[in-house]
């Protein structure tokens, strides 16, 4: 065998370009969803359940991304309400710092806090980075140059501005022009005095912002003493001073780091926002009830999936959006692939009801519940038996009644929120907690967390019931099937597939073409050894974390059926010059057969990451990367 081919057979992947000849003209729609009621589904019927699953899909994503588009300038809105308000508040007791905590922020939020000036007031935005904070005399002096050279900026901007920061009057001239020079030749040195005398100097009040950005990566000593430092500015009466802190891990992180005495001195007047991907629960809240929104009520959600959905968020610290889109997102697709009464959800297509779906509707469990009920009460022989038979189509004309009713779970749930909201002010509130407590029947245990919400106890209460037929409207995750999905385990079922490669590579899918069918040895060879990856999963199962690779190869040759693998070849050679030659030119054709296949399974037990090589200067050993254990 030559180096080449023997290099061709090492290479962990081949390309292969299919030939494609003409042009397949086809004026049938793609759709990837299957006919349901045992393939007896109309073509046209699995069109409209695509249609409207599309339909729905896009309008649910077209609310999200407006959702996602909105909260940036929601945020900035929200930050700047809370440092503007510096304006509107009187100075009362003593003076100190207005603190406004960023939790989860990676220092890119803006602060929606405007650089500008009026006849009172300038306000200025100082930013702060770790990189521009060795020590304080260097944070000090930045700062001030940024609140000067801002500020100059500011009023040369404006025409008025500028006339009225040169403006000197004849009353106060001797005075305040050595009192100008003065700020000017302390406005140069860059420390507390220019803030001391900003309103000599501009004939205005300060409002300035100090924007500390990526917290957890400062000196906190230095941070500490600069905070302190900043404190003595707070005795002029002309100036007010709000620190926004950019923590990009948690609180309790910088209250452990910096003084109590600071820390007290930061929570007189503080805020804090969480400005993580998800900003708390508000635009989760959102996106949840724009699901609920998008079928118009009809569509409900067992106590199951929400319980899934709530885990799966629970085990997320920042309550990644996307993350709760995705779940929604699937859960969706999955019902709609699966459920035939899913194309029921528009009401239009209620032409298409038939004895294929009214047999299925006859046993629902809730509809089977109904009927018993109706034997123990008032209900006639002839109505249960019409009911049951659809005679003169009572059993339609009764799922039709119950189709277009709104689920009265859903709209209970968006009243309690928006009642918390709108009423009681209350926003801090996980709606999908909300709507798993209502399902449960425990959304007063819930609304225990307000107090104010015992005043309304009557009002917010809720008994679950079920609703007749709600099982044929209802996304679940009984099976299984969107844990699977949505959190594969990789592991696992990596290695179940390794193991038992049939469920995954079939024989009888091997053997496809015609021309090689009837090969007797080549079903023989695919009749007692599998792919050469699982060949070697099952010996690395039994090896030692660290493989001799000599070793290796020779318990996989050892493993092998030598007489069907030469057999096959034998036959192939027939047919294959090459093949021959290598066959007849040494009386070790099995062993090279081996070391290839051997090649190309480590290459592919390295690509998946099942081994690695040594990290040691041996180059004779691989290394188990995980499994270890195994």
């Amino acid at each position: 065998m030559n180096v080449n081919s023997f290099a061709d057979a090492q290479k962990s992947h081949n390309t292969i370009y299919p030939k494609f000849h003409g042009v397949v003209e086809s004026n049938e729609e793609c759709i990837p969803f299957v006919k349901l009621l045992d393939g007896n589904e109309s073509s046209e019927i699995l069109e409209k359940r695509w249609q409207l699953y599309h339909q729905l899909h896009s309008t649910f994503h077209s609310q999200v991304d407006d959702i996602l588009a909105n909260i940036e300038t929601d945020l900035k809105n929200e930050i700047s309400n809370i440092l503007l308000n510096n304006n509107l508040e009187s100075r009362r007791g003593k003076a100190c710092f207005k603190t406004l905590f960023l939790i989860g922020s990676d220092s890119t939020t803006e602060i929606g806090f405007p650089n500008v000036a009026d006849d009172n007031e300038v306000n200025t935005v100082i930013d702060l980075t770790p990189k521009e904070s060795p020590n304080v005399r260097m944070m000090l002096r930045r700062s001030m140059f940024k609140l000067f050279s801002q500020t100059d900026e500011i009023l040369h901007n404006n025409e008025q501005e500028l006339s009225n920061s040169k403006e000197i009057t004849d009353a106060t001239e001797s005075n305040h022009i050595d009192d100008m020079e003065e700020s000017k030749a302390s406005a140069t040195s860059y420390d507390l005095t220019l803030v001391e005398n900003f309103k000599i100097l501009f004939k205005r009040n300060l409002n300035m912002v100090f924007n500390i950005k990526d917290v957890d990566s400062f000196n906190f000593t230095n941070l500490n003493d600069f905070i302190v430092l900043l404190k003595s500015a707070l005795k002029n009466e002309h100036v007010r001073i709000s620190l926004v802190f950019h923590i990009n891990t948690n609180l309790s992180n910088i209250e452990q780091n910096l003084n109590q005495s600071t820390l007290r001195l930061l929570k007189r007047k503080y805020h804090k926002l969480d400005v993580s991907s998800n900003k708390g629960f508000k635009y989760g809240n959102r996106i949840f009830q724009s699901f609920l929104d998008t079928v118009d009520g009809k569509l409900n959600l067992s106590q199951k999936f929400v319980k899934f959905v709530l885990e799966k968020m629970s085990n997320n610290t920042n309550h990644n959006l996307k993350l709760l889109t995705r779940i929604l997102d699937f859960s969706l697709m999955s019902y709609f692939y699966q459920s035939p009464f899913s194309v029921f959800i528009d009401p239009v297509n209620i032409s298409y009801l038939n004895e294929e779906y009214l047999a299925l509707v006859s046993h629902c469990p809730t509809f089977m519940f109904f009927i018993d009920g109706l034997t123990k009460e008032e209900g006639t022989r002839e109505d249960i038996t019409n009911l049951l038979s659809n005679a003169n189509g009572t059993l339609e004309e009764f799922f039709t009644e119950f189709l277009v009713r709104d689920n009265p779970i859903n709209g209970h749930a968006r009243y309690v929120s928006n009642f918390l909201e709108e009423t009681l002010h209350i926003t801090n509130f996980n709606f999908i907690e909300l709507y798993y407590n209502l399902l449960k029947g425990t959304l007063s245990t819930y609304l225990d967390k307000w107090p104010e919400c015992r005043l309304h106890e009557k009002q917010l209460s809720f008994e679950p019931i079920d609703t007749i037929f709600q099982e044929l409207f209802t996304i679940d995750n009984n099976t299984g099937l969107l844990t699977q999905a949505l959190f594969p385990s990789y592991k696992s079922n990596l290695e179940d597939d390794l193991l038992s490669w049939e469920k995954v590579l079939p024989v009888s899918s091997v053997i496809h073409d015609d021309s090689i069918a009837d090969i007797e040895s080549l079903r023989v060879l695919n009749d007692s050894v599998g792919p050469m990856i699982s060949e070697m999963f099952k010996l690395y199962r039994e090896a030692n974390p660290v493989i001799n690779i000599y070793d290796f190869y020779v318990a996989l040759r050892e493993s092998l059926p030598e007489e069907q693998i030469m057999n096959f070849l034998i036959e192939q050679s027939a047919q294959d010059a090459v093949l021959k030659k290598f066959l007849t030119s040494s009386d070790k054709a099995f062993e090279k057969t081996v070391l290839i296949f051997f090649m190309q399974a480590l290459s592919d037990l390295e690509h998946i990451g099942v081994i690695k090589l040594s990290t040691t200067k041996k180059s004779d050993v691989v290394e188990k990367s995980i499994w270890k254990g195994i």
